[in-house]
């Protein structure tokens, strides 16, 4: 039995909402366990590995697309690290039928921007030979994936413009009294989506002929495309200035 990769999530949150955890307030004991609080304290710029770490928790659950308990998950962020180390618990393992996980840092987002970005991809069906939990061989096939963001005061700007070019009026019904920060996270993962297509060889579509729609956890998911097109896994995340788009193309034959 091989790793299959079954999800994928992508968060992004503003470094200076951990300044204080860095600085030494009581940490947040149903996120962190105590030995990855210790251990991400002990880091240069303790607030980028407490922000690269909660997003690295929030982005597995995305991935999931369900609720679980984030001391489950340890990511034990290093700076200049691009895949943090990420630790499973058995428990989270065994109730959701994991083989593993891995994680990437986007870093140029910090200096950049002031804020941590992290996808979480998710692999089911590996047996565990040869390897250790949270920890999956190596990928035989390569994975194709695209990350795309965009300013939301761009997008506030150009609102209506945005809506009557790139947005049909089921899209617009599903985000209903949503705030700017969505539409620009569909648009983004819609540009995601056209990039990925594209770098795959298939010819070009414009974002009007995609349909992003929501379940009813808020997860994006694409309800309609182009006839032709293979599938992809996507997430989106936004913070109040910048929205992130992910799509990610499975190898063939993984399962989604």
């Amino acid at each position: 039995m091989t790793a299959v990769l079954a999800g994928v999530g992508i968060d992004a949150e503003r470094i200076e909402r951990f300044a204080r955890l860095a600085a030494g307030a009581p940490r947040w004991r149903h996120v962190f366990s105590p030995g990855e609080a210790e251990h991400l304290a002990a880091q240069p710029r303790a607030e980028i590995a407490f922000c690269a770490a909660f997003c690295c928790k929030e982005a597995l659950l995305k991935a999931l697309g369900e609720r679980y308990p984030f001391t489950e998950c340890e990511c034990r962020f290093q700076p200049g690290s691009v895949e943090p180390g990420i630790a499973l618990s058995t428990a989270l393992q065994e109730r959701f039928a994991l083989a593993g996980a891995r994680v990437r840092f986007h870093g140029r987002f910090p200096d950049e921007r002031g804020e941590c970005v992290v996808e979480a991809h998710l692999l089911r069906g590996w047996n565990g030979a040869g390897g250790t939990p949270g920890s999956p061989p190596a990928a035989g096939a390569t994975t194709l994936s695209r990350l795309e963001t965009l300013a939301i005061a761009d997008v506030d700007a150009e609102r209506d413009a945005i809506v009557a070019r790139d947005f049909s009026p089921a899209e617009i019904a599903d985000l209903g009294r949503r705030r700017v920060q969505s539409l620009a996270g569909s648009l983004a993962l819609k540009r995601a989506l056209i990039a990925l297509w594209g770098e795959a060889g298939f010819a070009p579509v414009a974002p009007r002929e995609i349909e992003i729609a929501h379940r009813p956890s808020g997860a994006p998911h694409v309800a309609a495309m182009p006839p032709g097109l293979p599938g992809a896994l996507v997430s989106i995340a936004h913070t109040r200035t910048w929205a992130y788009g992910l799509a990610v193309l499975p190898p063939p034959g993984d399962c989604r």
